[in-house]
Parts: structure tokens; sequence; C-alpha cells
């Protein structure tokens, strides 16, 4: 005699019911001779098949139909198939819940992630309500696992966790989280993309031109976060995210900052992006303009100056980046132009390069030579010079007069 029993589970299993709804348990069993089926309910009350209650009924085939069920029916039941040849048990757990909750979901509805070929994936999808969701994941084939199933590479966990171990690229595609009661029903859907290598957003159509001296920002922006970027000056120096190297500054967001640019600086730079797809390459033709010093206004070669009469040397200069203007004296004396005006003695020196002696006396005669100098004219042949020769004639108010006709009729 074989002797077997069928129901949601051999021997035990537990179910959840709402209050004040009717609820069939299956208890089906076969065997030689034909077994027969009886419950065993709290306070061993026994329940033959068939049976006829008020609220409760024993089908012929084994199932215990309950109506109106309440909190207090709560309870174990027992299912037990007999014949000569012995018995089966099926326990069953029924809880009766007060309330009903549709399941609610705490993950997004909706989530992008991208697949890395070989690298286990967790997919979450936490779902809550009463009674309790059963969660099943569909995979994109269509495969439905239940909670504690497992499938090729794929494991259901029974918190609602789906693990994808060493996933592959035919992996990619929509994952279906269903999460069900007797309240209703709620979706989840995961989309698995294979991961693509950083593009970089090239805005840079032809050279930067940046005056010398300016300061600089070169931008490598990725649509997605790259793992790693690096920029690669003209020198060859290498800067990783973020780093400070001197007067260049790698930023968070992969912004190249370049404090007072110089001559030095142009050429070009190489942003380098990647990730474990792959890498992206930027470059940038960095262009600095500049041009050594030029003296573009001067003195005469010789000028005469008169005691008490204020006499002023010119000395414009024109150059990028700006240029350091000096003024030698006949006493080898080197003045320095400055932003702020300066007096040496009876000579004062303006902001804008001139140098005015007043009350020239007779020491104050000589030559007096402008110099200007940037980091384009660091040789003698970069360097623009002006030479003027100041002669102090000093004579009596009325041969002074004199004077000034002769030289202005000689000129």
């Amino acid at each position: 005699m074989i002797l077997y029993l069928w129901s949601q589970s051999l021997f035990s299993t537990k179910t959840q019911v709402t209050f004040y709804v009717w609820k069939l348990i299956h208890c089906e069993a076969t065997g030689t001779p034909v077994p027969r089926v009886i419950w065993v309910l709290p306070e061993n009350v026994v329940l033959p098949a068939p049976y006829y209650g008020a609220g409760m009924t024993v089908h012929r085939n084994g199932t215990l139909d309950i109506q109106s069920l309440k909190v207090t029916d709560a309870a174990f039941l027992t299912c037990i198939a007999q014949n000569e040849g012995g018995e089966a048990k099926l326990i069953i757990q029924l809880d009766v819940l007060d309330t009903i909750e549709k399941p609610r979901l705490r993950s997004p509805k909706m989530e992008s992630l991208s697949l890395t070929v070989g690298r286990t994936l967790t997919l979450n999808c936490s779902v809550e309500g009463s009674p309790a969701p059963q969660v099943t994941w569909v995979l994109p084939g269509g495969t439905a696992l239940m909670s504690g199933s497992r499938f090729t590479k794929f494991f259901h966990k029974t918190d609602g966790t789906l693990v994808i171990s060493n996933p592959a690229l035919s992996e990619a595609g929509n994952y279906r989280c269903l999460g069900r009661n007797a309240g209703g029903q709620v979706e989840r859907t995961v989309v698995l993309s294979p991961g693509r290598k950083p593009e970089i957003n090239n805005r840079y159509n032809s050279p930067v031109s940046i005056i010398s001296g300016e300061s600089l920002q070169l931008h490598c922006l990725s649509a997605s976060d790259p793992v790693h970027l690096t920029w690669t000056l003209p020198s060859g120096v290498v800067l990783n995210r973020p780093q400070r190297a001197g007067r260049y500054t790698v930023l968070q967001n992969g912004t190249l900052s370049i404090q007072q640019a110089s001559v030095y600086d142009r050429g070009s730079y190489t942003c380098r992006t990647a990730n474990e797809y792959g890498s992206s390459l930027l470059t940038i033709s960095v262009i600095i303009i500049a041009y050594p010093p030029r003296i573009t206004s001067s003195p005469a070669a010789t000028t005469y100056a008169r005691r008490g009469v204020a006499v002023q040397l010119n000395c414009v200069v024109v150059g990028i980046p700006k240029a350091e203007v000096a003024w030698e004296t006949p006493d080898r004396t080197r003045l320095i132009v400055s932003p702020q005006p300066r007096l040496f003695g009876n000579k004062y020196l303006h902001p804008q390069g001139s140098l005015i002696i007043q009350n020239p006396m007779p020491k104050d005669t000589g030559f007096y030579r402008c110099t200007a100098r940037n980091v384009l004219g660091l040789s003698s042949s970069l360097i623009s010079k002006a030479s003027v020769n100041v002669n102090m004639a000093f004579f009596s108010s009325t041969t002074a007069l004199i004077m000034c006709q002769e030289i202005s009729a000689l000129l």
C-alpha cells in the first residue's frame, strides 16, 4: 500500500487570511486503498470527510471550507489521511489578520542600473502590506522566481532581493518584481543596461586663447561620473582629481584651473576619463597672447632745461604681459615705475612711466635711459630702450632769453 498527501506543502505549512473572509484549505490524499481524511481542530475536535456544519465544511476530497473567519480562529490545524497501510499528516498554521493593507513598495518603482560583466549584482525589492505580500521576481525571459528559489545564475532571497552571480551581457534587460496579497498587487521594474565608457562633452571647437597673466579654466564634463580622471599638461606632468600643483588645480568636478597663465602654459592639455568599460580623451589647445614690450612715446634725443622749470621725460610702453618700466639716471640710479606715484629727491616718477624733474639743477645734466622688459624680453635683443641727453644751460635771465632765441633759430 502507498499513501500520499498532497497540499500546499508536505507535512507542514503556514497560511494567512483576513477576518470575515471565506477560506479553502486543501488536503488531497491518494493511496491504495483510498485513504480516509479527517481534520483535527483545537481542543481535539475531529471533523471527518465529508462534514457539513455551521460555518465549516469538510468536502469529500478533504478540503476544509471555513466561512467568516475571526481573529480568534487562528490555530494549528491537522489534516490526517489514513488507510490500512498507515497514515500521513499535514499541519497547517492558520493566521487570521484583522486588517488588509494593499502592498506598498519601499523601493523606487523604476530603477536603471549598469551591468558589469562578472560582477555580482543585487536587485532590491522591499514590499510592505498586510497580510505580508508574496514577492515574485520575473526575469527578462519570463521565468518567475518565488522567494527562496534558484535558477542558473539567479537566487531570490527570502528578504525579496534578487542576486545575479557572474552576470554576462545576456543578463541585460527588464527585471520585474511583483508583490501580491489579498489587497492587491504592486510592481517594480529594474532595467539592467550594459555599462558604457564615459563620454566627454566637448565644448572646445577651436583653440582657447587667453591673455598672459589671466586665469584659465578648462572643463572636462562627462554625462556619467568616471571612476578615474586625469589631466596631462603640455610639459607631460599628469595631475589626478582632485590635486593641486603650484598654479595648477584639478577640481572635484574635473575642471583644470590655471592661475596667472604665462607663455610657458601654451600647448595641448589632455583630459582622460576612464571606468571599467573603457576611457575617453579630450585634447584642448591653449594659446597665450603675449608680445615683447615696445616704447611708443619717448622724449627728444636732447632736452634743454631752465632753472625752476620742470622737465617731463615720457616713456609710454605697450606689451603683454605688462612690462616693468624703469629709468636709469646719470648717476646710475635705477628708478622702477610702480602703480603709485613715487618721489626721489627732485625727481617724480609717474605710474604711466613719465619721469618729471622738478626744479632742475646742474647736477641733473646727463643721459637718462628708459628700459621696459617682460617675460618675453629676457634677452638683450628683446629689450626696448630710449636714451635722453639732458643738457642743462644756466645763464642770467637776459642772456638766457638770447640763448633761447638762438637755439630756436637753430632748430
